[in-house]
């Protein structure tokens, strides 16, 4: 019985233990999912107005004018795939399902290029098979525009130089139901790809000067710093919420298991003191009859 009470009582500490550590994770992550959220806002707001901006400037000009390579998928070359991961695990599917889709992805373009966001991300690409050629650690938990920038003149070096054709990003968009990971074409910026983004003018009523390819070519590294911010900043914003979550939820099985464990060395001990009561009464009533 000692053996039992003791055992519960090791087990009662260990899960008090764990339920501090995660719920100090639920707090850190609630923290930093806090401080993303403004920031967050003035990139999906400003996102949207580049968004419209592009798409008039592509409606304003026939594209005779304009650079063919940003604007015409070609077949032959490199793709370059990027995946935005997290540099820790314990966010529950997060990490795996960007992973999953980067599979898939990496598929359908053979000999493609491939970048990873994120050291638990890099594992889980190694286990799969699909080792990166380069991995950029800290950058899904501190997105900065300088990181961006930088990233976005590497990219667009490298595709005007046709060592890569196309560009993608996977990453998990930001949204309050399910937060399903996407993947999004960078480069080249086609039509197509602006669909949801109306013009802030019809065609006929923006003026660009000195001509709209001459506006295009300005604003491509504007926009693939842009992009590139807005999604290290949407994906950062998942990964808290889905630690949050997960967090919150262990700490909750905790609480049950802690419940259940006290329940239980409740009842192991009363139910010791219930026989050395026995015990002693049974060993009064031994004594008396021997008197």
């Amino acid at each position: 019985m000692s053996a039992c009470v003791s055992e519960l009582k090791a087990r009662l500490a260990s899960v008090k233990q764990t339920r501090q550590i995660t719920n100090a994770m639920y707090l850190l992550s609630a923290s930093r999912l806090k401080k993303l959220m403004p920031g967050m806002g003035y990139a999906v707001s400003y996102m949207q107005s580049l968004r419209e901006a592009m798409a008039g400037v592509l409606g304003a000009s026939n594209l005779a004018g304009m650079h063919q390579r940003f604007i015409d998928i070609d077949s032959k070359g490199t793709a370059l795939i990027m995946s935005v991961m997290g540099d820790k695990g314990l966010c529950g599917g997060y990490n795996s399902a960007v992973a999953a889709l980067t599979a898939e992805e990496m598929k359908k373009h053979a000999n493609a290029k491939l970048f990873c966001f994120g050291l638990v991300g890099k594992e889980i690409l190694t286990a799969r098979g699909l080792v990166p050629d380069a991995v950029l650690p800290g950058s899904s938990m501190h997105p900065s525009l300088e990181l961006a920038a930088e990233l976005s003149e590497m990219l667009i070096e490298e595709y005007v130089t046709d060592r890569i054709n196309e560009v993608y990003v996977i990453f998990t968009p930001y949204t309050h139901g399910e937060k399903e990971p996407v993947c999004i074409r960078l480069l080249p910026l086609v039509r197509e790809d602006f669909s949801d983004a109306g013009p802030l003018l019809p065609a006929e009523e923006m003026i660009c000067e000195p001509s709209p390819e001459a506006v295009f070519e300005h604003m491509v590294p504007h926009y693939c710093t842009a992009m590139i911010y807005d999604m290290l900043v949407q994906s950062a914003a998942c990964e808290n919420a889905a630690r949050t979550t997960a967090m919150k939820s262990a700490a909750d099985n905790a609480d049950e298991m802690i419940k259940q464990l006290q329940a239980e060395l409740n009842a192991s001990r009363q139910l010791r003191i219930t026989n050395e009561i026995t015990e002693i009464s049974a060993a009064k009533s031994y004594a008396a009859e021997e008197k």
